[in-house]
């Protein structure tokens, strides 16, 4: 008996998308880590295991954790947890790099550490894992939920994902119009102290004087703030300087992304030539910016989050779409 025609159809486009989904994918997990925190690795060593026994033989997952050089580290204990785990990759570079207030953007005089490890990580990962399909790179004080993770991955059917919490940012504000930044924009204007104060500044706009005042108070509250301002100044056009740009293209914020084959590829290919000495999360938007067809999947809205609590932009509660979770600390993976 004929086949109805409609049918056939069913069947056709069943048979041309199925495959795709039902495809068993090769996923690393890249864990940038510094040897000073094994407590983080064990925590997440205990997470994945447990994610990896509900996620059953159906793709193959594995978690390795990128590691610089020993620095001061005790070499011994370090021997002893590869014996003990077989999951650290030694890439070399910084072990650390100086302080800095949580959430600014900073270029050294020498590669990142965590930027280091991003790039020679991603190399190694290629040579040693060739038919990898996605790169999920996690900071070691993130949560992952690898069954959810790999449901999302199973849908996308592309090597040239970029999934993560997408940001676009200015990385010098100097010329910002005052009305962008101070509401309402009436007030500001007719402020003597701030007129007379930004006086001081004609290199910059009184949005952008504004502006790093702003900064000066949140970060360095106590500070001579036009010691602190003029510094604020000097360290964005460093920044603009090293990337030759005002402004970032879209990029990830650190708490973890994830990256096709092919994204992935093109950074091992060029490991050597990428900028690395600025911070490593707004760098990721300079090394993808010469790609095409890049699918871009923003990871905002309850997927990927810091931990609930107050005062952080990107936080949000724990749910059933929670994918990521960055913040941890050991008591609140409890």
């Amino acid at each position: 008996m004929d086949m109805p025609i409609t049918k056939v159809w069913l069947i056709i486009v069943f048979l041309a998308v199925v495959p795709t989904l039902l495809e068993a994918l090769n996923v690393q997990v890249m864990v940038t880590s510094k040897w000073s925190s094994l407590e983080r690795r064990m925590l997440l060593r205990s997470a994945f295991q447990n994610c990896r026994l509900k996620l059953g033989n159906e793709h193959d997952v594995e978690q390795l954790f990128f590691m610089g050089d020993f620095n001061e580290s005790d070499v011994a204990a370090a021997d002893l947890e590869e014996q003990e785990f077989r999951d650290l990759v030694i890439v070399g570079g910084p072990d650390s790099d100086p302080p800095v207030f949580r959430d600014v953007t900073y270029v050294l005089d020498r590669p990142t550490a965590r930027g280091f490890r991003l790039v020679h990580g991603t190399a190694w990962l290629v040579e040693h894992r060739p038919n990898l399909d996605f790169v999920m790179y996690l900071d070691d004080d993130s949560y992952l939920h690898v069954p959810r993770l790999m449901r999302i991955l199973e849908q996308q059917g592309t090597e040239s994902l970029a999934m993560g919490f997408l940001m676009e940012t200015p990385l010098d504000w100097s010329q910002t119009p005052l009305c962008e930044v101070c509401k309402p924009c009436e007030w500001c204007l007719n402020d003597p102290d701030l007129l007379e104060f930004c006086r001081q500044f004609p290199e910059m706009a009184l949005g952008g004087c504004f502006a790093n005042m702003q900064q000066c108070n949140i970060f360095n509250d106590g500070e001579d703030l036009t010691t602190c301002v003029a510094k604020k100044q000097a360290d964005i056009s460093r920044v603009a300087g090293y990337f030759g740009s005002t402004s970032a293209p879209r990029w990830f914020l650190g708490m973890g992304w994830t990256f096709g084959r092919r994204i992935v590829r093109y950074i091992a290919l060029n490991a050597d030539n990428l900028k690395m000495r600025g911070a490593a999360d707004v760098q990721l938007g300079f090394w993808l910016a010469p790609l095409e067809d890049v699918k871009w999947l923003d990871m905002k809205d309850g997927y990927f989050h810091d931990y609930p609590m107050p005062g952080s932009t990107f936080s949000a509660g724990c749910t059933e779409k929670s994918v990521l979770v960055h913040r941890m600390n050991p008591e609140r993976w409890r």
